[in-house]
């Protein structure tokens, strides 16, 4: 992994753990920049992947070769992708709903 990749990984991990850990600490302010934040960073890796997903298609840009194997890895990579921004989407509106009752 890249040294670029790894700080992105980084940021979004430290704000996913500061939304949450905010949100259980009464700071609900600070918790929406943060889970604001979190939500961006993955979703924005769901759409990056998903507009460049039929590069990766067997014949595509990124795969002249017509390998299965690349085009299986991408769309695994995708599904990965999208169950991290449901999982960051579900956590959010679960300590929203706590944050207001």
């Amino acid at each position: 992994m890249t040294k670029p990749g790894v700080i992105v990984i980084g940021v979004f991990l430290a704000s996913v753990l500061g939304f949450a850990a905010a949100f259980l600490l009464g700071a609900h302010s600070v918790g929406n920049w943060m889970g604001g934040l979190a939500l961006v960073f993955s979703g924005w890796a769901v759409i990056g992947q998903l507009v460049t997903l039929d590069d990766d298609m067997p014949g595509g840009w990124s795969n002249p070769d017509r390998s299965r194997a690349l085009w299986s890895k991408s769309v695994g990579q995708l599904a990965i992708k999208m169950v991290i921004f449901g999982g960051v989407l579900w956590l959010f509106v679960v300590l929203q709903g706590r944050a207001s009752t």
